[in-house]
């Protein structure tokens, strides 16, 4: 409570300042994702660009993906997977000129003044699409928030298998049906206070969670109980 409060006071006035951008929510949660000063700076943020470190432009956009921009990862992983070193090769380069040390072991002779494959871009990447498929805010999971708002409707649908979660392993269906979709939920994950469905307001989307209506939440998430199995989702341009 005492860092919170330290850092507030700080840093408070503008969360994004400096290195906020790359720290606040995403990996340091300072704050809460749902409601506050650091959800109510990040939401709006959008899709980035690979930047001159590519690290950064992917920690900005997980702070927008917590804070319930789902552009800010959908648009991202697109513009990262567009990049030409991301294309069947899926690494990235530390994006300037790298540090002394044990690089001149990594550099290819590509582009000498550069450490590829860099550890810290490729992570930041993957965990931002680890993320946009589910990530946890307490004892809840929230689900499909940085999926493309197109992926739902799609007739193929989605799938995760096992995804490691701080609840156990989690895997989940959505499968496209004439009225909406259909989301199947297995595995051992049991958060204490169930998932949160995140979609994409077009959809208009009316949600049974095991036969019964799903409670909205602030903002429109869709509360799932903890035991939930199966949503029946229908889309508004259906009922």
């Amino acid at each position: 409570d005492s860092l919170l409060a330290a850092y507030d006071a700080r840093f408070g006035a503008d969360l994004a300042k400096g290195y906020g951008s790359y720290c606040v929510l995403w990996p340091c949660r300072l704050y809460p994702l749902s409601e506050g000063p650091a959800q109510a700076r990040f939401r709006k943020t959008g899709a980035q660009k690979p930047g001159g470190w590519r690290y950064f432009p992917l920690a900005r956009a997980h702070q927008g993906l917590l804070a319930g921009s789902r552009d800010a990862a959908a648009g991202t992983i697109v513009s990262h997977l567009e990049h030409e070193q991301m294309r069947g090769w899926y690494a990235l380069d530390e994006g300037g000129k790298s540090g002394p040390g044990g690089w001149g072991r990594a550099r290819t002779a590509w582009n000498p003044d550069v450490a590829m494959p860099h550890g810290w871009a490729g992570a930041e990447f993957w965990l931002l699409v680890r993320d946009s498929l589910l990530f946890e805010d307490g004892d809840r999971l929230v689900l499909l928030a940085g999926a493309p708002a197109e992926w739902f409707t799609h007739p193929q649908g989605m799938s995760v298998k096992g995804m490691p979660t701080h609840f156990g392993p989690c895997s989940l269906e959505w499968t496209r049906v004439e009225e909406g979709a259909v989301l199947t939920l297995s595995g051992a994950a049991a958060p204490a206070e169930g998932f949160i469905l995140r979609l994409p307001a077009a959809l208009g989307a009316t949600v049974k969670a095991d036969g019964k209506p799903a409670a909205r939440m602030a903002g429109g998430d869709v509360l799932l109980a903890p035991g939930t199995k199966r949503a029946e989702i229908a889309f508004a341009a259906t009922r």
